[in-house]
């Protein structure tokens, strides 16, 4: 074991403690009369193994020396401590390291001392995904997955851009107007990421099966397809849940940015979300199918702020789901985000249903 305090931690001694900030406005602190844990801190450089610390500190404290080990287990029960000879950085090259590094460091945070946080970069770039929408949320979804070092992903959106899309969907500029959609976002993030494989699909999906062959050879799947309004999130229940993917959910009208997410097995699928749902009222779905349901001319009423929110709480479970850093707060609920106060809530949960028609197989075999 090579310890030292994470990068990101800082520390001050006065009157006689010791004070870590990890967190904002959160200080632990230690007692430390002789300056022996500051010392000691001052010694987690990374070069040093336990033997090598505890020969520096007999030095200065040769009755002490003996508590390095217990001060270390202190420090990385608190998230303070990582180990550097458990920093393995196979599978990622130096392109990869460098350009991640800030990535590796939050990770780095969430990390016991004997965990790699090299790995989490890893399982972002060897996640293949699927992105079903370049509109306002998917746009700002796929340069998120770029810049988390998504390496893989397939895009699909049937549509051209338009001028009245460039208020939310930053990713094109004029000069694409008239042109596809995935096509552009292609060049752009290849442009900004010039080692991904983007593949585009230039495609109007008209049915589970094409989501189904959209997904095929993938890890993850993301949903920011909105139409048919009907159908949609139907069809990418069937097709996620008959190939074993997780998937997420982003979405937003004029007050509420909200994400959900399944993963087939471990979460309630949409069916379960549905059924659970009418068991107290009707659901909106029930309203929408109904011949005397007048639509909206015009949902497409986002904002950019409105959109870099929903993009973000997209990507951060993605992240999570992924990388296994903490538990998605969208699994299995319904996540919003409230534009006129600020606060984000679970306004929807649900549970796996044995019963389920759709997932029910998955969820008696686990």
């Amino acid at each position: 074991m090579k310890p030292r305090l994470k990068p990101f931690v800082e520390y001050c001694y006065s009157n006689g403690k010791i004070s870590f900030f990890a967190r904002p406005g959160v200080a632990i602190e230690i007692d430390d009369q002789n300056k022996y844990v500051l010392t000691a801190c001052q010694l987690l450089d990374g070069c040093r193994d336990i033997q090598d610390l505890k020969s520096s500190l007999s030095k200065i404290y040769p009755e002490d020396a003996e508590n390095i080990e217990e001060l270390l287990e202190l420090l990385d029960s608190e998230g303070l401590l990582e180990d550097v000879s458990t920093f393995d950085r196979g599978g990622l090259t130096e392109y990869d390291v460098e350009r991640w590094s800030r990535n590796a460091e939050f990770f780095g945070a969430y990390c016991k001392s004997n965990e790699n946080k090299f790995s989490h970069q890893k399982k972002i770039k060897n996640t293949k995904v699927t992105l079903l929408g370049l509109g306002g949320v998917g746009s700002s979804v796929l340069m998120n997955l770029a810049a988390l070092g998504v390496k893989n992903i397939r895009i699909v959106d049937f549509d051209k851009v338009e001028l009245s899309n460039l208020n939310r969907q930053v990713i094109y500029n004029e000069a694409d107007i008239g042109k596809f959609k995935a096509e552009i976002a292609r060049d752009k993030i290849l442009a900004f990421y010039p080692d991904a494989n983007i593949e585009p699909v230039s495609l109007k999906i008209a049915s589970s099966l094409d989501i189904e062959n959209l997904i095929d050879g993938r890890d993850f799947v993301i949903n920011a397809a909105d139409q048919p309004r009907g159908e949609m999130i139907d069809w990418l229940n069937v097709a996620c849940v008959n190939k074993r993917k997780p998937f997420i959910c982003g979405a937003l009208d004029y007050r509420y940015a909200v994400c959900y997410s399944v993963v087939p097995g471990q979460s309630g699928c949409i069916e379960c979300w549905k059924v659970g749902a009418r068991q107290s009222s009707r659901i909106f779905q029930d309203y929408l199918n109904q011949d005397g349901f007048f639509p909206a001319p015009s949902l497409n009423v986002a904002i950019m702020p409105f959109i870099s929110i929903v993009g973000g709480l997209v990507a951060a479970d993605f992240l999570k789901i992924v990388t296994g850093i903490k538990k998605p707060a969208s699994l299995g609920k319904l996540q919003s985000f409230d534009f006129e106060t600020g606060h984000i809530s679970i306004i929807e949960s649900w549970e796996k249903n044995a019963e389920c028609l759709m997932c029910g197989e998955l969820v008696s075999a686990n």
